[in-house]
């Protein structure tokens, strides 16, 4: 199939969603949409701010122009051009300007200022607009009309100094209000230009003029110009002599001094519009965009039709000045007098959607669209032939609004017209309309004629629109069909659809479909580009193909050595390949750079209000030595002058995104946000094997993500514990009625946030943020900290992304979630030995969180495993009140009577049978009270949690404890009696613990409930402890040993291994006894390592 010839529309923004395909459904643009009032006041206020800055430019401009009007004035004709040999050049440049006469300066004051209304725009529309056959020169000589005010384009008192100054947004003389006063008539200033015009040369100056262009014929570039700058030195406003300096400038390519000489030349022979055309063209080509728009505005005579070329080149340079309302108004001009141009129309689009104005750009071509299938020979409107090339742009117009279903029906309207088969129906969900495969699938059902019409009619669609057509059903989710389209590039010349191939894998590529984009990507024959070759490298690592995935990225890296993105994903390709070196070298550059981008952030945040003050003061001073941008350029590069200077135009302060652009940029987010939990996802297994290479690697794009989420304030409302509903956007565009906007200023009154006013919102999703649902993003935050606390080493950090995960409310508002970032918060706090602040902190929140929970209380206990520090912690005054109170609303919960000084009761036990006690909050706070030395108090809640359960081994362990501690108390009642009890407690602790049963032999297995080797070594230790600390060294050291030989005979984890803390005690009773030897021997066995 041959590529039929399809003109490719540029390149449009989004707008607003389209609900139709009858183009009247299109009328009317949506509010957020269309070019409002306020984008062209903006406009407005652009251009007042650009008066501002005439004065300095005024006074530079006047002193040139007063001097090219002189009679005599010097022009160095020194062919060293490096030596700046342009006058203008030279004028321009010098900024030591000189006060105007007191009557010139009263003369400008009083003028106002004449802005161009831009009647007439330039444009090229190619041979349609043909020239008119008579001599340019003789336009001068039109007779007098009655144009009035409407036309400002062509005007008759016509002066250089007052164009210039026009065409900069200069204040300018009303000539024709001067010539009113002196008496003078717009007739007789024109046969005042013509008498200049045919003046008598001097013999001279004819003589000068002469030799120059015999010198010029002759080649003799360097004496022309001498020469004619003698003819300019006698005879100032000679045209001959300026053009021929600009031409003698362009054949030594000084182009730049060419078309300011040009731009004198022409200022003489006003009336040559021809003229004025070229200066205005080699001005664009030259970048004077300024110049060029005044330049075609001169060419502009009062005939649009004669004018239309320059009207739509100028309408094209106020569309790159992003001046629209100019471009589209010199555009509707042109389209007045050429309705049936199609390259109108393309223009006229592509400023619609520059506007952000899609819905007027697709409503334009459905007009068309209309007009050619239901023609009506009555109609006063008319519009080109629409045509493939038309399709084409109307495609795209619906493919970048991301209207896919309605470019699908649009299409297939429109091919159907085209091919003289409006009259077929199809089935919508499939193109099998356009498939040789299966359009004749079902064709032997019809009759014979009709089979016969059928199999000659049209079907096939050319290679761009079936390139269209496989975009919308890619976007409309049909990626069967999507595929099937693509298929048909294949069978095409790669060499004349290399951009097809590259649009086609790019739109693979977005929606997951990474190894059929492979397969068009590789067919692009075009100089690779760094987005080719990223969607190359990006589809290789998600294809699995590491090796040539390593080279994509080694190219970009190539190009962008700092790009962190593509430093991560060459590691991760590494990493699969076995570079781990390599890969993290790479990591670790990433994580110096974010480590430095945030000091950098840190010290720019800390010396914020100190520069605000010093750039307030160092503003007033710059205002009077700065020069403005264009200055800056031209001072750098003096021989780019031109005689109007380029105005830089002020961007909006803000610019609205409209929907569609939001939308836009969110699924962007949501792509981005899939491809790196997607790598994520295939680095876990190696993370959870512990590879360091891999979890740098998943951290560093952990981060990405978490920053991301960070900065959605729907996560992190003003109130915490307000319901999470969903995500909102915010809709500016929707107006609010009477009765809603008095219901939100009674809530506002109310204290109500305006969150509330769900009427100007719209929820975006409930269940997931960017492609993944909360539970993933939960464990994003879980696993990210956990991993920088155990190997990065960055407590601090990772304590920071837990706080920012408790602060959102869509995990604060989850229990169990709260509950683990909780305890993450205690395992930092206990790692980093802060039991009075973190540890304390997140366990009362649990304990909170959890009222009256054993485990909870288990886990409590837990957290203060040993340590002075959190020995001191947990048995301050301060914990020990919280625990009563907790136990007084437990006592009060179960009897049903209030007692005074209990905590609030938050947990639901209404379908829990309560027990008499507690024992786990008993026995939290009996050994709160013991650690404080408060041994009859300790005993006593002790005892109710005996009470309750005599079979647990720690109770008798901790009565045992305390009874002893009591006796060994100086004022005691009965420390005989209390010892006693003491050691029956003991016993009884020894019994429970050891099953009841005598243990066997160390290494044996003896039968169920018989206790372990470490619960063994533990009853020694305690046994032989109690002995020591009785002052009965004969007997602890029978114990010490036998918690030794229970080492010797078995191979004890160390971490639950005594031998070690009872060779300490046995070295410390036998060098107090004198047995140095045995001491030494025990600790070399036991001690050294």
């Amino acid at each position: 199939m041959v590529r039929n010839k399809v003109h490719s529309s540029e390149n449009f923004f989004l707008s607003e969603e389209v609900s139709g395909i009858n183009y009247q459904k299109f009328n009317g643009a949506i509010e957020n949409n269309s070019y409002t009032e306020k984008e062209e006041a903006a406009e407005e206020a652009n251009e007042d701010e650009e008066k501002n800055e005439e004065d300095e430019e005024e006074d530079r401009l006047n002193q040139v122009l007063d001097e090219l009007e002189a009679t005599n004035f010097d022009i160095d004709s020194d062919s060293d051009h490096g030596k700046n040999n342009s006058f203008i050049n030279k004028r321009l440049r010098n900024d030591d300007e000189e006060e105007d006469d007191d009557d010139e300066e009263e003369e400008d004051d009083d003028d106002e200022y004449d802005e161009d209304d831009d009647e007439n725009f330039g444009g090229d529309l190619g041979n349609e607009f043909s020239e008119d056959d008579d001599d340019a020169d003789d336009d001068f000589l039109m007779e007098d009309s009655e144009e009035g005010d409407d036309y400002d384009d062509y005007d008759d008192g016509y002066d250089l100094k007052d164009a210039l100054k026009k065409a900069g947004n200069f204040k300018v003389k009303n000539k024709k209000a001067k010539l009113a006063n002196t008496g003078k008539t717009s007739s007789s200033y024109k046969l005042r230009m013509m008498r200049t015009e045919n003046r008598e040369l001097d013999p001279e100056v004819r003589m000068l003029l002469s030799q120059a262009n015999e010198a010029f014929v002759r080649n003799d570039l360097q004496v022309a110009l001498g020469l004619y700058t003698d003819v300019i030195k006698k005879d100032a406003r000679n045209f001959h002599a300026y053009k021929a300096i600009g031409e003698i400038h362009k054949n030594l390519g000084n182009l730049n001094e060419c078309c300011n000489f040009w731009v004198l030349a022409a200022n003489l022979h006003s009336w040559d519009h021809e003229f004025w055309s070229q200066v205005a063209e080699l001005s664009a080509d030259l970048g004077h965009i300024d110049q060029a728009i005044f330049c075609y505005g001169r060419a502009i005579t009062s005939d649009i039709k004669k004018s239309s070329r320059f009207i739509m080149q100028r309408a094209i340079l106020y569309k790159e000045k992003h001046q629209f309302g100019k471009a589209l108004d010199g555009l509707q001009k042109v389209r007045l007098v050429y309705p049936t141009n199609p390259e109108v129309y393309k223009h006229i689009a592509s400023v619609y959607s520059e506007q952000r104005r899609l819905n007027d750009a697709i409503n334009l071509y459905m007009k068309m669209l209309d007009w050619n299938i239901n023609e009506d020979i009555n109609s006063a409107e008319v519009y080109p032939k629409f045509d493939w090339s038309e399709l084409n742009i109307l495609l795209e117009l619906h493919i970048q609004h991301r209207s896919f279903r309605n470019g699908l029906t649009v299409l297939k309207l429109t091919a159907r017209w085209i091919q003289d088969r409006s009259q077929e129906v199809w089935d919508d969900q499939d193109d099998s309309e356009f498939d040789v495969k299966r359009r004749f699938k079902n064709s032997h059902k019809l009759l014979a004629v009709a089979r016969q019409a059928f199999n000659t009619k049209r079907f096939e669609l050319p290679i761009d629109i079936r390139f269209k057509l496989g975009v919308l059903r890619l976007g409309a989710g049909d990626n069967e069909e999507a595929l099937h389209h693509f298929e048909y590039l294949l069978d095409e010349d790669p060499s004349s659809i290399s951009d097809l191939y590259f649009e086609a894998g790019k739109h693979l590529e977005d929606v997951g479909l990474y190894e059929e984009a492979l397969l068009y990507l590789t067919r692009v024959e075009d100089e690779p580009s760094p987005e080719l070759v990223r969607l190359l490298g990006k589809c290789y690592i998600e294809g699995g193909d590491f090796l040539q995935a390593k080279y994509a990225y080694e190219d970009l890296l190539s190009l962008e050595p700092e790009n962190a993105d593509y430093k991560l994903s060459l590691a991760e390709t590494l990493y699969h390949l076995g570079e781990e070196t390599r890969a993290e070298h790479l990591i670790n550059e990433v994580q110096r750079a974010n480590s430095s981008t945030a000091t950098a952030t840190a010290t720019a945040t800390a010396t914020a209000t100190a520069t605000a003050t010093a750039t307030t003061t160092a503003t007033a001073t710059a205002t009077t030595t700065t020069t403005t941008m264009p200055e800056a350029i031209d001072n750098e590069l003096p021989e780019n002058l031109s005689l109007i200077r380029n105005r830089i135009r002020k961007a909006a302060k803000r610019v609205r995104l409209t929907e569609l652009e939001k939308q836009e940029i969110e699924l962007n987010a949501k792509r981005k946000v899939l491809e790196k939990y997607t790598r994520m996802e295939r680095l876990q297994d190696a993370v959870d094997e512990g590879d360091k290479i891999a979890i740098s690697a998943w951290i560093q794009l952990a981060s990405q993500l978490v920053e991301m989420f960070t900065k959605t304030k729907s996560f992190f409302p003003k109130d915490r514990m307000k319901k999470f509903r969903g995500i909102f956007r915010r809709n500016t565009s929707k107006k609010m009625n009477l009765d809603e906007r008095l219901a939100r200023a009674y809530n506002l009154l109310e204290g109500i946030d305006d969150d509330d006013n769900l009427g100007r919102h719209t929820l975006t999703s409930m269940t997931e943020f960017r492609g993944l649902n909360y539970q993933q993003w939960f464990e994003i935050f879980a696993q990210y900290a956990l991993l920088l606390w155990r190997y990065e080493y960055d407590p601090g950090h990772a304590d920071e992304i837990l706080n920012v995960a408790l602060s959102a409310s869509i995990f604060a508002q989850d229990k169990n979630k709260e509950i683990i970032l909780q305890v993450l918060k205690v395992l930092f706090g206990i790692s980093e030995n802060l039991p009075s602040t973190t540890v304390q902190t997140h366990t009362r929140n649990l304990l909170n969180l959890n009222q009256f929970s054993p485990f909870v209380y288990k886990f409590y206990l837990c957290c203060y495993a040993s340590g002075l520090k959190f020995w001191e912690n947990f048995a301050c005054y301060n914990q020990q009140k919280y625990f009563l109170r907790q136990l007084k609303a437990y006592d009060s919960t179960f009897s049903g009577v209030p007692i005074s000084g209990m905590a609030l009761v938050n947990a639901n036990v209404s379908n829990i049978a309560l027990g008499k006690c507690l024992p786990d909050l008993v026995y939290i706070y009996a050994n709160m009270l013991g650690g404080n030395r408060s041994y009859i108090s300790s005993i006593f809640y002790m005892n109710r949690a005996y009470e309750f359960n005599n079979k647990d081994h720690m109770i008798c362990l901790i009565l045992a404890l305390l009874h002893i501690h009591r006796s060994m108390q100086r004022l005691t009642s009965n420390r005989h009696n209390q010892l006693l009890q003491g050691i029956s407690y003991f016993l009884e602790y020894k019994d429970l613990r050891l099953g009841g049963k005598e243990v066997g032999k160390a290494g044996e297995a003896g039968e169920a409930g018989e206790a372990t080797i470490y619960e063994q070594q533990e009853v020694e230790y305690n046994f032989g402890r109690l002995f020591h600390m009785l002052g009965l060294s004969s007997l602890a050291v029978q114990h010490y040993n036998r918690v030794l030989a229970l080492l010797d005979s078995n191979h004890l984890e160390e971490d639950y291994d005594l031998a070690t803390e009872a060779a300490y005690n046995l070295t410390l009773i036998y060098n107090l006894n004198g047995n140095s030897l045995l001491a030494r021997d025990l600790t070399e066995k036991y001690l050294v390592l």
